[in-house]
């Protein structure tokens, strides 16, 4: 079911670029499905012909663009941004205004040139979706949810790298968000960032790095003259790919059992245009909304550990 066909166009972003840093996607390995509907949970694209699941950053460039926002996407993979593009287009199929460049994050002077190159005729917006799999660390199984004597250093400063290429890109970002009226910005973490498990000596960490990270910026900038206001939004588990491998679902199921979860029974994951219609909310909402936490209908709700 391709839910962005769903979501009614309107203008509430109109007049806005929101710059989306991680977007991508994965091959459809196995499809999980809403407890309630029966529907399968990701968001497809279609690439030569294969099915492709969304991830975060994609679908929720998918739903600003749905909401009228001028949407600049942003990975290190041009050929996968000129596909996002085509499929986004092609789904919506009407006058979306979708831009992309591909950029190494990880780099400050690539970072700094990307910035200073965007076009300033509207205010400036940005959702951080950067995730793992937007680096160059190829993680064993796609499973990073691994016992403490089998972490591999290499993958904790994988993941710590999402939090300095967030402030690389950040850094960059401000003076042009202090020229602004009002800049919103979402970061976007994980339910791991404010539970534990016996599993998350990496994931766990560095996704609460990045959360703290948030939370001091939030704090920092709020104020006028600043008026940036910035939301964490923390995911549960989302149905991009990233769970598909059968050594990611063993972990979870253990992850689970520590919660007193049912996963050993079904699996449930949620659209990430759910994300994205989070995130629409929170750019368009007249209040400052700090953080958010959202997890799939039969996930385990725990927002502690």
């Amino acid at each position: 079911m391709k839910r962005l066909e769903q979501i009614v166009p309107s203008q509430e972003l109109a007049g806005i670029r929101v710059i989306v840093t991680g977007c991508g996607y994965r091959p459809l390995q196995q499809v999980f499905c809403d407890i309630v509907t029966g529907e399968p949970s990701h968001d497809p694209i279609f690439v030569c012909g294969k099915e492709m699941k969304m991830n975060i950053g994609s679908a929720t460039a998918g739903i600003l663009a749905r909401a009228g926002a001028n949407v600049h996407m942003v990975s290190t993979s041009e050929d996968k941004l000129r596909n996002l593009k085509a499929s986004i287009d092609n789904i919506i199929e009407d006058n979306t205004q979708i831009e992309f460049s591909a950029v190494d994050l990880s780099d400050e002077e690539t970072v700094r040139k990307f910035v200073s190159n965007l076009p300033t005729d509207k205010p400036f917006y940005w959702v951080q979706a950067l995730g793992l799999s937007g680096g160059a660390y190829q993680v064993k199984d796609d499973n990073p949810y691994l016992p403490i004597e089998k972490i591999d250093p290499k993958l904790m400063e994988a993941e710590l790298s999402v939090l300095t290429s967030t402030q690389k890109m950040m850094r960059e970002l401000l003076p042009k968000f202090r020229q602004q009226k009002e800049t919103r910005v979402a970061i976007i973490t994980s339910m791991s960032a404010i539970r534990g498990y016996s599993l998350g000596g990496t994931h766990c960490a560095a996704k609460a790095a990045v959360d703290r990270y948030a939370n001091s910026a939030m704090l920092a900038l709020y104020r006028q003259p600043e008026n940036i206001f910035i939301t964490t939004i923390r995911p549960g588990g989302v149905d991009t790919g990233m769970y598909d491998n059968p050594k990611v679902q063993e972990a979870i199921n253990t992850v689970s059992d520590e919660y007193m979860g049912q996963y050993r029974k079904h699996q449930t994951y949620m659209p990430p245009t759910v994300i994205g219609e989070a995130v629409k909310f929170i750019f368009t909402s007249l209040a400052h909304i700090p953080s958010l936490n959202i997890v799939a209908r039969g996930q385990f709700p725990n927002e502690g550990s």
